[in-house]
């Protein structure tokens, strides 16, 4: 990502949908969501886009929601103030629909299950979250799609919108995503170069309208190569 110009990376991301309120991508893994600092001057899709987003603050603009760095997948941006704080209030008020594709390592004892942990940043490294008692909740819903010989491949709907919600509930469940460096203990699977973790639907209400608008965005060529090569 980092060698192309801003130019070359913005005709790569491909536009979902935009009107004159909105811009809604399929981000590539690989790509960060937005600057760290003032000084970081990695790619992001902030960067890419800021030309185009609400002016919230130098950092991160119109971006309404975040993906890690490592997941692909449906992102809506704001053109305005007006629909940056329009989007912010219904991903408040969790009634954003929001479906995700994960493979985890290993079989779950239920095909279909509602996951209700509570966590919070590591008191050991802020960059990590961890299961604990005194955390926020985090809510989702999944289901088993197929199982593998090593692994399952899951839909996931999450109610809330927890930093490292999906990683963290399945890695303390014992089946964390493939791939995943930073919550998981096992080793990268050959074939396959990052976390299968990917945002398929969003569904949300625009301005304007009366009925929300869902996005989808494809499982991407290379999760879907290695999902295709499972037994």
């Amino acid at each position: 990502m980092l060698a192309k110009n801003q130019g070359e990376l913005k005709l790569s991301i491909a536009i979902l949908f935009e009107d004159s309120n909105v811009i809604v991508i399929n981000k590539p893994a690989g790509l960060l969501m937005h600057p760290k600092n003032d000084q970081d001057q990695s790619s992001s899709v902030f960067s890419v886009f800021s030309s185009q987003l609400a002016p919230a603050d130098n950092l991160r603009g119109g971006i309404v929601h975040r993906l890690d760095k490592d997941t692909s997948g449906v992102v809506i941006m704001a053109k305005n103030e007006s629909t940056l704080e329009f989007l912010q209030q219904q991903f408040a008020a969790r009634t954003v629909d929001k479906t995700y594709l994960a493979l985890v390592w290993g079989h779950l004892s239920h095909p279909k299950a509602r996951i209700e942990l509570p966590v919070r940043r590591s008191l050991k490294s802020p960059n990590v979250m961890a299961v604990h008692p005194s955390g926020k909740m985090s809510i989702s819903q999944y289901q088993v799609l197929a199982e593998y010989k090593d692994y399952s491949y899951l839909s996931i709907d999450i109610h809330t919108g927890r930093t490292h919600q999906i990683r963290i509930q399945f890695a303390h469940l014992g089946h964390s995503v493939v791939g995943d460096k930073l919550y998981g203990k096992k080793a990268l699977p050959q074939g396959l170069a990052r976390q299968f973790l990917h945002a398929e639907k969003l569904s949300i209400l625009l301005p304007n309208k009366k009925v929300k608008k869902t996005f989808y965005a494809p499982l991407p060529a290379d999760l879907s190569s290695f999902l295709g090569g499972l037994e």
